[in-house]
Order: structure tokens, then sequence, then C-alpha cells
């Protein structure tokens, strides 16, 4: 057959100047389904270099690529009188096997044969057609970098694969802005990173220019536009393969470069206002490189203290970096932060503490007199964390948890764990650290330390004397805090029956059910099929006004009922209530995450009521049919589903 073939490239006549470059390439698109892994397809392809006319060959998955199917489409161009209708004088192919056997096979065809990696022409086809199937420029790779070769992206490559691997997300979060202090960086945008991943949606690096920088795109209303107005914006993103520039793609799968995981192919690049993306050069690959390993490096104290330095490798050899966390070395105040959006309630827990020690051994008359005490010393000033001391280990730890309320970032772990080492019976700090860790199992252990240490805390006794109007008593507040995150978890961990004991412990000592406990655990109840005792809880807070309770009210209906007169009428109510909910429930709105706080009837209470109510609307048989015909408007289905929020309880 191949014989055949060559004789008819024999009878053609030949044009001895002609060039024709071609070989096995990949196509500018990935192919992810009905395979163990995604994959960009191959095909052959022969351009000629005077004429421009292209011939393809067939289509197949890199491992099913053969040297006939190159023969074939070598010879179908040839043949071609509307493409060709001559053969070539030289072949340039860039596959070096490929080049090995069609020039054994060529040989008689007087055709000579050249083996070069690199094509121009072939390259420059590609470029336009993954254009065109894009409908924009294809975004440069990394050898574009000037002075990048295979071998520095290794080193770069093997840093980021460490640095996925440590996932400084769980020690660094999204305000932690940290200073390179050295060495110097090779472009100013990079001086201070900020580790992504905190939020389990996108990992990496982002850089800012200056703190400055950083809040104005954390404020902006459109950080895009902030960013364009500013400059340029470097990041090191890791993600899919098919996320990656195909160039970047092919230098991963050519040179078996090191990643960490399928979802771990690292990027660098900067986004300047044109729109266009930069790569790095070989200084900044080697300063990202550093940076990665000396961000690694650092252990629990090093990154509590705030600054740390270390010696690490790159590929232009040993570097040593400093790297400071400026938001902890000099924090925000409690202004800047409330500001800027943050506000942990929990810190003004300082004043009635602060009160509490006032208090102490001073005696009033009547509580006319108790309160102008209090109202002279307090009222219209600014809290003076030094003026009443503490007057035990305990108070002293709990002011470093009130403390690391009033801040961000590291600072907070960094002084919950002081409190620990100064009193392991401070339940907020275990409950602070637990609150800061991306992994549900720890976050539970730690919560369970934080019951244990509020137990030990508060006495035996204490419970006994003070069972019913817990909340009412500031030295509760942590232990009560440290059971509902317990609670939490365990939910998150499937173990719904564990979490309803714990809910129920918090509603025993304290019924008024300030911690909003009760939203999370009547639906709770539903999703375990305790509807008796969910129809209780519903009685013993009728009053309660939120989405949550007419939802649920109408769901034991359709449960007990089905469709009736009856269930259909509370179902209207609950819609009357908050129009909202339904969608969200059956997955027909974008959702954000928890909203924080949220009016009556609004967009932001139906998000939270989804998140607290969707599990035991999914677990009755029919009733997310029945949502679906009763409360949507017509023409909406429950076909578009989208996940719903993550089950939250108000703090």
């Amino acid at each position: 057959m191949l014989n055949l073939q060559v004789e008819r490239l024999k009878r053609l006549p030949k044009r001895p100047q002609e060039i024709w470059q071609g070989g096995f390439v990949r196509l500018p698109g990935w192919v992810t389904e009905d395979a163990p892994k995604p994959y960009r397809p191959v095909t052959v392809m022969w351009i000629s270099l005077q004429t421009g006319m292209v011939q393809p060959g067939e289509v197949c998955p890199p491992q099913q690529k053969r040297f006939s199917a190159a023969v074939d489409a070598l010879v179908a161009f040839a043949t071609n009188e509307a493409l060709a209708g001559y053969r070539p004088g030289k072949l340039e192919v860039n596959d070096s096997a490929l080049a090995e056997h069609v020039s054994g096979l060529l040989a008689d065809a007087d055709i000579g044969v050249e083996y070069r990696p690199k094509l121009l022409a072939v390259d420059r086809f590609l470029a336009e057609a993954a254009r065109d199937m894009l409908g924009e420029p294809v975004p440069p790779g990394a050898l574009q970098g000037k002075g990048v070769t295979v071998e520095r992206m290794r080193g770069f490559a093997e840093a980021a694969k460490s640095f996925y691997q440590a996932e400084p997300w769980t020690e660094l979060g999204t305000v932690d802005l940290i200073e390179v202090e050295v060495p110097p960086p090779p472009d100013p945008s990079l001086r201070f990173p900020l580790v992504l991943g905190g939020g389990g949606q996108e990992f990496g690096l982002a850089f800012y220019r200056s703190p400055e920088h950083y809040w104005g795109v954390s404020d902006a209303e459109d950080p895009y536009a902030y960013l364009t107005s500013q400059g340029g914006i470097w990041f090191l993103t890791f993600d899919d393969i098919t996320e990656m520039p195909f160039a970047d793609a092919d230098l991963w799968e050519d040179h078996s470069l090191p990643v960490a995981g399928d979802h771990a192919y690292p990027v660098a690049d900067c986004f300047d206002p044109s729109g266009r993306r930069r790569r790095p050069n070989a200084g900044v690959l080697a300063f990202l490189e550093g940076l990665m390993r000396a961000i690694t490096a650092a252990g629990d104290q090093e990154m509590d203290s705030g600054r740390w330095t270390k010696k690490v490798q790159t590929f232009d050899g040993p570097v040593e970096y400093t790297l400071s966390l400026p938001f902890l070395l000099h924090p925000p105040d409690h202004k800047e932060l409330y500001q800027r959006g943050f506000l942990d309630r929990r810190a003004m827990e300082i004043s009635p503490s602060q009160a509490h020690r006032f208090l102490e051994g001073k005696h009033f008359r009547t509580a006319e007199e108790l309160d102008e005490a209090l109202n002279r010393e307090f009222v219209g000033k600014p809290v003076d964390r030094t003026r009443y001391q503490p007057r035990n280990v305990l108070e002293e730890a709990q002011d470093l948890c009130y403390q690391a309320f009033d801040s961000i970032g590291r600072r907070r772990a960094a002084l919950a764990r002081q409190a620990i080492r100064l009193c392991p019976d401070c339940a907020d700090a275990y409950v602070i650290l637990a609150e800061g860790c991306g992994d549900t199992g720890k976050a539970g252990e730690l919560y369970a330390a934080g019951v244990e240490a509020g137990r030990r805390a508060l006495g035996g006794t204490f419970f006994e004397e003070n069972v019913g109007h817990f909340w009412g008593l500031l030295q509760t507040r942590p232990f009560m805090r440290a059971l509902q995150g317990q609670a939490e978890c365990l939910v998150g961990l499937g173990r719904q029956g564990d979490a309803v004991g714990h809910y129920r412990e918090l509603l025993r000592l304290n019924p008024n059910d300030n911690q909003g406990v009760r939203h999370a655990l009547l639906p709770l109840l539903i999703e375990l099929g305790r509807d008796a005792e969910a129809e209780d809880l519903l009685k013993a807070y009728h009053q309660d006004v939120s989405a949550i309770w007419p939802y649920c009210r109408a769901l034991l209906a359709f449960r007990s009922q089905g469709d009736t007169p009856a269930s259909r009428t509370l179902l209207a109510a609950a819609v009357k209530a908050n129009p909202h909910v339904p969608k969200c429930v059956l997955g027909q709105a974008e959702l954000s995450d928890w909203p924080g706080s949220y009016s009556l009837g609004s967009e932001e209470e139906a998000v939270f009521c989804a998140a607290q109510i969707g599990g035991a609307w999914e677990a009755s048989a029919g009733a997310l049919e029945w949502l679906t015909a009763k409360a949507n408007s017509p023409g909406e289905s429950s076909s578009r589903r989208k996940p719903r929020p993550r089950r939250k309880t108000k703090s």
C-alpha cells in the first residue's frame, strides 16, 4: 500500500524549491467527555510555504495517531490539482520519529526530509484557527517570556507543586496580605502577594502594589474596572489543564513537568489595562519560584510572629526571602475595619465584660443609681482595654479573644493560640481557630475542645443553677458558641442525629434562643423524619417571623396530607411571607453564599432560608415537584437546578 503511494508521488512533476511543513499537531480544543482525562485531539497537517495551501488529515486521540495517516495526507495533498498537483523538493517535519519514517519511505521519490521541532507556518495557522474558535487572541505561552526555558519552567513547576500540596490557604486567609521585604521584586506590582484559596474556589496568589491598592480592589464595586484604571495585576492561579493556554498545556505534556494534581496546573500572568496577558520573564519567574518556597517553608510560630526569613533554592541559585504580614504587625483599628465592612459583634462584648469588672465590690442603693454610674463610666466613651484589668488568667485570655474578634486574618489565629497558651479553658479561642479552619473534621475537633474548655471554665453546678437563661450571662457565651459550632460541623459530617442533641441542649440552656438555633433544628428534624418533634418546635416558637417557619409548616402539612386545600393554604402563606424562597430552593436563582444579614421578605433572607430548609424539601418525596407546581410563576420548572448555598446558622 505504501509503495503504491510512493509511486503516485514519483509520477508527479517536482518543484525543487517548494517546501512543505507538517506533521502531527494538537488541535485548539479539548475533549472532556467519554475519556478518563481531558485530551486535545491530534491531526496530520501539511502546509505549503510558497502557496499557503493546507491539507489536513484524520483527527484522532493522541495515542491513536498513525504514521500511515501522515503519508496518506501527504499524497492527497500532492495529487490534488486544486491544492498542488506536484511533489515538493523538501519536507520539514515536527516529529523526529515521523521524519525518520517518511525520509526512508520517500527516498525513491527524491523528496528531502528534515526534522525541525518548530514549524512557524504550522504554528501560525493553528494560532489563527484558535483565535477564530475562541473569538479572541490566543494567550501567549510561558516560553514566550524573555529568557524563559523549559528547565527554568521545570523549577517553577516543582515549586508550584510543593506550594499547592502545602495548602497555604489553610494558614493564610484572603485578608492576609504579605509584604516581600527582601529581595526587591523585579516588578513593583509584585511586592504584596495574597494567598488565594480560603474561599475554596480559586487557588494561588494575587499581587498588589501596596496595601492601598489591595483595599482599593476589595472596596471597589467593580474590581475589574478599578484594576483597569490602576494598571495591571499579576496572578498565579491553579486550575485544570483545560484552563491553561494551549502552549502551556503542550509544555507540561511534552516535557512531563511536575504537577500536584488534575486541578493544580499553575499559570502565572499579568492582566494589563488593555486586556492583554503578559507572561513572566526569567526574573519574574525565578522570583515567583522562590516566593512560593518561602511561603510554604514557614511554620505556625513564624507566621504568628508576623515576619520570617527563609533561604530557598531557585533555578538561579539560593535566595533569601524576608516576608511579613503588615495587617498583623500593624493591625487596622476598629474604626477602619468597620468602615471596610469588617464587623464582628462579638468584639462588643468587651464593654459588658469591663462593666462587670467596674462593678465588682461596689454597692448601689437603687437601680437608678446603678444605671447612673454605668452611664457616667461608659456611655459615649471609647473602650479602654487598659483601664479595667482582667481578674484572672481566663479573663486575660478572653480579652485576647475580644481583640481577635476585632481583628482580621492571621492576627485572629495568633491571638487565639496565645489565649490557649495562657488558659486552656478559654472556649472562644478554640471557636476562633475552628472558624478559620477549612476542614470540617478538624473544625469539629476544635469546637469539641472549646465545648470541653467551656464546661471546665463554668463548672458543673453552674449549669444546674443557671439553666434556662444562659445567654444572659456573659461568661456562658463562649461555651454556647462552641456547642453551636460543633453541631454545625456534625451536620456537615453527616451526623445529623448527634447535631440534634446539641441543638436541643442549646435550647434547654437558653429557650430564648438568641443564637437562632431553632432555624437549623426545625428543618433538620424534618429531614430526619422526626415530624412530631418538628411540629412541637413549631408550636414552641409559634411567634417566629422568619420565612423558615411558614415554609416548614407548609412542608409538614404536605408530608402528612399531600396536596390538599390546607397544605396549599399554608404554602400560599409562606410565599406571601417571602416569594423568593421557591426559586432558591429549586435552584432557579443565582445564589450567593450566606448573606450575613437580611430583612424579612428579602432575597437575602431567601438565600438563608434555602440554605436551611433545602435538605428537608429534598428529603420529602414529591415536595419539590409540589413546590414547583404551586409556587412557581407560569413557564418555570425545576429542570434548571443549581446548587443551594451551604447550610449556615446565624451568628
